[in-house]
């Protein structure tokens, strides 16, 4: 009786555990085969790590996260950073994984025989006895840096102050254009300042994005490198760094390339400030793809289909709203003849999942990470552009790529899905000397190190033989010149590797 009390007792902990590692390897091995092309890469190792109830299983499932790492084998040479095929988006995808997770990733491309470590996670239901793989668990972003590290001084304690009670004299009740003031004040006040203190210190301050986003992730990354002081800047995005470049309060800028071009021209959101003709690009960094988002149990399979339905575009103002818009009038598709909400991306995927909204079009590299934690809850499917939208599209003059999210991507994401994309780019402002665009180009876009495990996926696909791919405004000379440099440099065979930042 004791005997069979225990077999019973380690058969429900086993249960409780989640699977055993033969059926987790299985599992990864068939999710690598689903995100990358069979057999580039061989599990050489793997060791199940412990595991964890799921908070956020549905009420009556019983789910749990198991943690594993992974040593992984490529069987043939394999770039995961290049732009037109699957790659560490699908890496961090099959694996749960977040960046900073995985390390081994090669700029230029990795060889047969090269090794790849993962700290990766997996999610599993439990229905009765057995087990399923669901979506991976995947990852919490890193949270952004605080704006101040230090306690304030005199002087800067009576400003701080005097600010502090000018927030408390605004109502609790107050209109939302009153908290806008507000926000986007602090915010613009929070960068100038870091700003100034990095250029003080000889270093420079990087207008990113907000918390959680990939710009931020990528600047937090290139900050963790030596050589070169990177101070990133918390702000609300693409425009907004446009804006805090042209203004003096920022060095460099990230944002979209069909963004930069109308700020350059003086149009769209910029036709205000005029012709931002000063503004030159250090190179185009990743591709960010247009993604049209809708349920997985609906019936919207094509973009005629959104027609009349509730459609989230992005606020007024976002470089990313502007961009839906060009999107939905390729396809014949007037604002007047959707429902548009100008919501915020964070905000118009919970609208999706409610049921709620219909449809969100967004602009973000993959995999996005707030995707990938909505699969959790909900089936979501990526609806693809037309053949004749894509090609007017490319055919523009706001130098927008043709695109293929590669299967896999995401984990319920079984087809390739054709769609067009915009270049993230690295922006300068006019005061910064030749000798340190030369410096920061060769920073940026040369030398060996991991970005990936700096914390940034779409760090991989930073290469000078793909920084001028997608850009459409001029180039810094001296950007152009070390670019050249670094591609010439990485096209010369049989040369062992070099720190190409020199």
């Amino acid at each position: 009786m004791r005997l069979a009390l225990a077999i019973l007792l380690v058969f429900i902990a086993g249960c409780g555990g989640g699977p055993d590692v033969a059926m987790l390897r299985r599992d990864v091995t068939a999710r690598l085969d689903q995100a990358l092309p069979p057999g580039t890469l061989a599990v050489a190792s793997l060791e199940r790590k412990g595991s964890q109830s799921d908070p956020g299983a549905p009420q009556g499932e019983t789910r749990r996260t198991i943690y594993f790492d992974a040593e992984l084998r490529l069987t043939r040479d394999f770039d995961f950073g290049a732009w037109d095929a699957p790659g560490i988006a699908g890496l961090i995808s099959a694996f749960g994984a977040g960046p900073k997770g995985i390390s081994g990733i090669t700029p230029g491309g990795n060889k047969a025989g090269d090794v790849l470590r993962i700290h990766g996670t997996a999610l599993y239901s439990r229905a009765g006895t057995a087990w399923r793989q669901v979506v991976p668990a995947g990852y919490e972003p890193e949270a952004a840096p605080a704006y101040a590290t230090t306690m304030p001084q005199h002087g800067v304690a009576t400003a701080f102050e005097a600010m502090r009670k000018v927030v408390e004299a605004v109502p609790v009740g107050a209109a939302p254009a009153q908290r806008a003031i507000i926000e986007e004040e602090m915010t613009a006040a929070a960068a100038a300042i870091r700003s100034r203190l990095a250029r003080a210190a000889n270093g420079y301050a990087i207008a990113a994005g907000p918390e959680h986003g990939q710009y931020l992730r990528l600047a937090q990354a290139l900050a963790r490198s030596e050589a070169t002081r990177i101070v990133p800047l918390v702000t609300r995005g693409g425009d907004d760094n446009l804006r805090l470049l042209r203004d003096g309060k920022a060095t460099l800028a990230l944002s979209q390339a069909d963004a930069a071009l109308d700020a350059y021209r003086g149009r769209g959101s910029f036709a205000a400030e005029g012709p931002y003709t000063g503004l030159r690009a250090i190179g185009s960094l990743y591709p960010e793809p247009i993604q049209v988002l809708v349920r997985g149990d609906g019936n919207l399979r094509q973009m005629a289909n959104l027609a009349g339905r509730r459609v989230a575009i992005g606020p007024i103002g976002s470089a990313a709203r502007l961009t839906a818009l060009s999107v939905l009038a390729a396809h014949g598709l007037r604002i007047d003849e959707i429902r548009p909400l100008e919501v915020p991306f964070g905000e118009a995927l919970p609208m999706l999942q409610r049921k709620e909204i219909d449809a969100v079009i967004h602009v973000i590299g993959v995999p996005a990470d707030s995707v990938r934690a909505a699969l959790l809850a909900v089936p979501l499917r990526l609806v693809p552009l037309s053949g004749p939208a894509i090609e007017k599209l490319v055919g523009g003059d706001r130098t927008y790529i043709e695109y293929v999210i590669p299967r896999g991507v995401y984990a319920t994401q079984d087809e390739d899905v054709r769609t067009i994309a915009t270049a993230a780019v690295l922006l300068a402002a006019g005061d910064l000397s030749e000798t340190e665009i030369t410096a920061i180009t060769g920073f940026v876009f040369g030398g060996s190190r991991d970005l990936v495990a700096l914390g940034s996926a779409q760090g991989a696909q930073i290469s000078a033989t793909t920084a001028r791919r997608g850009l459409p405004i001029p180039l810094h000379a001296s950007a152009a010149k070390k670019l050249d440099e670094l591609a010439a440099e990485a096209k010369r065979p049989g040369d062992a590797p070099r720190d190409l930042r020199k």
